[in-house]
């Protein structure tokens, strides 16, 4: 009863249920005044003759007339999209016509009643029985219209019937008596139904909405980097390759952005800072290139960079130039500020026919070239270039398709010990005899075989030849072996290695593992892991190449390293240029004070020699004593280097 009294009362707060209840409502009305002026008609046709013309003809007219009219309007207007407030008047009004509308015809019926036979007054009774609930069913989306509609049809029914001494209809009015309550049920019923459709439509449409806002989301996420906003790597190949399809004479200039120096920045005042950093470059960044270039985040902190296609040469050179300046200006974080710099390789082809990958990789080749020299700034791709990349990529298709492994050999140079002159160690080195292209430079074919994954492979050959080697060798004798950066970073390679020496049999502590900053910064926390892992087994770890990188005495006090090893770029200058031999010297003084060895590498004359031992300098290794040996020639030398030492002739002459 209470669900049905509330089922009386418009929802008021429920504004768009009271325009679904509207809508619903306005497309049945005008069925309503169809059958109404259809069987008012009718029943007005079977009385001419028999009532007075007014009842017969004029009432029904003028009641057609008013429903002809009521249709029209909701014809013109009931589709008509309205505000809630709108809905809820036009229902009011609604109920209002119901009401009026059933006491007339009602009241017309009655009157008609008392003329006619038995046949007409059964079609009146037909009339309001069959008009009444037709009526009912149209109105069942406004149940107060419905219910009122309802009681005054059957209510007129009853009582014009129940006193009308014919059995038949009295007969007649008791069964709709009875009928009253039931259809009140049937009308409530039919409007919870409704009221639980339209919740559940709500409900779907919500959903649907919540699922198109996250598909955008996604959509969005797909083509967009989420830290800074700029197109991401998908993206960017897309807007690559679309340019690409454009069919223009000359492809899109790429350009290939690297933060120098943005990794310690992360270490030291944490990945927030490094947001911030990588955000207001990529606001810097647009400023510099507007909307008709594309500007991306392909990972880390290395963007793309599409210039606009209305860029002369000279333009293009100098936006990167731009570029890489914006990067030099310091970003405030909440410690203060920091400053890093950039290198930029751009790709800028005078003929088509490329690819997206291939463009990217050419600028990105560009910019490799620029960040070796440790200076920064712009590199365009050059015939150079494409010569180099051209060689790489048959050395890479060579160390895939051949049988590699079975043409690596090692050589062995000297490492001496600078105060005795004789041989302490040596340091292995890979060569490569290619049947096909003859000897293949290590600096070719070693970074070749990372980006081909092959760099496990080829160690595990190279230190099962080292550890063959080493078991020929004086048992005093140390080997140095190079290790790379995915080496270094794998720890199921690291226990590969170590059972590589413990099934060899020699002491783990003859051989010393060589490694580069560049290995430590692609991930710092599992080279720790597996520096230590070597260290417990009684190998030793050098630093290669020191001073060469970002952060280098952070990574000394965090590793513990046993050795560093300058860097022959600063010792081949020592006697040449001031910075070099200060910079020698600091690392010399640097490891006597940590109480471990120092290792000079490209040590070319006597002078040298001389001056590194002079500053602390406890070994080193050059052309000056030895270039790399093969094991036979190597054994022989340490013996003769034993022999010089003993007869105590100068070192250095």
């Amino acid at each position: 009863m209470n669900s049905f009294l509330a089922s009386l009362r418009l929802q008021k707060d429920d504004p768009d249920f009271l325009k679904s209840q509207y809508k619903a409502l306005a497309s049945q009305i005008p069925i309503l005044y169809v059958l109404l002026i259809i069987n008012a008609l009718a029943v007005a046709i079977t009385h001419i003759g028999t009532a007075p013309v007014w009842l017969s003809l004029y009432i029904p007219i003028g009641l057609s007339v008013t429903c002809l009219l009521r249709l029209c309007w909701w014809e013109i207007h009931g589709r008509d999209e309205v505000t809630a407030e709108r809905a809820m008047t036009l229902m009011r009004i609604t109920v209002v016509a119901a009401a009026v509308l059933t006491c007339a015809f009602g009241a017309w019926a009655v009157a008609l009643y008392q003329y006619g036979n038995a046949y007409q007054q059964g079609q009146i009774a037909y009339f309001l029985v069959v008009t009444g609930i037709s009526s009912v069913f149209c109105l069942m989306h406004l149940p107060l219209a419905a219910a009122l509609t309802t009681v005054i049809t059957f209510g007129t029914m009853i009582v014009t019937f129940m006193f009308s001494g014919n059995p038949v209809f009295v007969a007649t009015a008791t069964s709709g008596a009875f009928l009253v309550v039931p259809f009140l049920r049937v009308i409530n019923s039919y409007y919870q139904n409704f009221v639980r459709l339209v919740r559940l439509t709500e409900e779907l449409q919500k959903k649907q909405a919540e699922a198109q806002e996250l598909n955008l989301v996604n959509s969005r996420n797909a083509l967009h980097d989420q830290l800074t906003g700029l197109a991401n790597r998908r993206s960017f190949f897309l807007s690559l390759e679309e340019r690409l399809r454009a069919g223009s004479d000359a492809p899109p200039v790429l350009g290939i952005i690297d933060l120098d120096g943005f990794k310690p920045v992360n270490d030291v005042f944490g990945h927030a800072a490094g947001d911030l950093v990588l955000k207001e470059t990529a606001r810097r960044f647009m400023a510099l290139i507007g909307d008709d270039g594309v500007v991306a985040r392909l990972g880390g902190d290395e963007f793309g960079i599409i210039f606009p296609d209305d860029l002369a040469v000279s333009t293009i050179a100098d936006v990167a130039h731009a570029l890489c300046s914006a990067v030099r200006e310091p970003f405030e974080i909440p410690d203060g500020s920091v400053r890093v710099s950039g290198s930029c390789g751009i790709v800028q082809l005078a003929s088509g026919g490329h690819t997206a990958e291939e463009l990217y990789e050419k600028a990105d080749f560009a910019l490799y070239q620029v960040k070796s020299k440790h200076n920064g700034g712009v590199e365009f791709f050059s015939p150079e270039h494409e010569t180099i990349l051209s060689q790489r990529h048959m050395i890479e298709l060579e160390l895939q398709a051949g049988n590699f492994a079975d043409e690596l050999s090692l050589e062995y140079q000297p490492i001496i010990e600078l105060k005795t002159g004789v041989v302490v160690g040596y340091e292995a080195l890979a060569r490569w005899d290619s049947a096909r292209f003859g000897r293949i430079s290590p600096a070719a074919f070693i970074p070749a075989a990372e980006r081909t994954a092959l760099i496990g492979r080829m160690t595990r050959v190279l230190l099962g030849q080292a550890l063959d080697a080493l078991s020929l060798m004086p048992s005093r004798l140390r080997l140095s072996f190079n290790l790379s950066a995915r080496d270094i970073c794998d720890h199921e390679t690291a226990m590969t290695l170590l059972a590589m020496i413990h099934r060899s049999g020699v002491d783990a502590r003859r051989i010393e593992f060589e490694i580069t900053e560049t290995a430590l910064l692609s991930d710092f926390a599992t080279a720790d892991r597996v520096v230590n892992l070597f260290r417990a087994a009684g190998v030793t770890i050098a630093l290669d190449d020191f001073g060469t990188g970002y952060s280098s005495l952070s990574h000394v006090h965090r590793l513990a390293f046993d050795k560093l090893k300058i860097d022959k770029s600063f010792v081949m200058n020592l006697d040449r240029d001031t910075r070099c031999l200060n910079i020698t010297r600091s690392v010399a003084n640097l490891c006597q004070n940590l109480g471990i060895a120092s290792v000079a590498e490209g040590v070319e004359s006597g002078e040298v020699a001389e001056g590194l031992r002079s500053m602390g300098v406890r070994l080193a290794q050059g052309y000056y004593f030895s270039r790399s040996l093969p094991l036979s020639a190597a054994i022989d030398y340490a013996i003769e280097r034993d022999k010089f030492a003993m007869t105590q002739q100068p070192l250095y002459a």
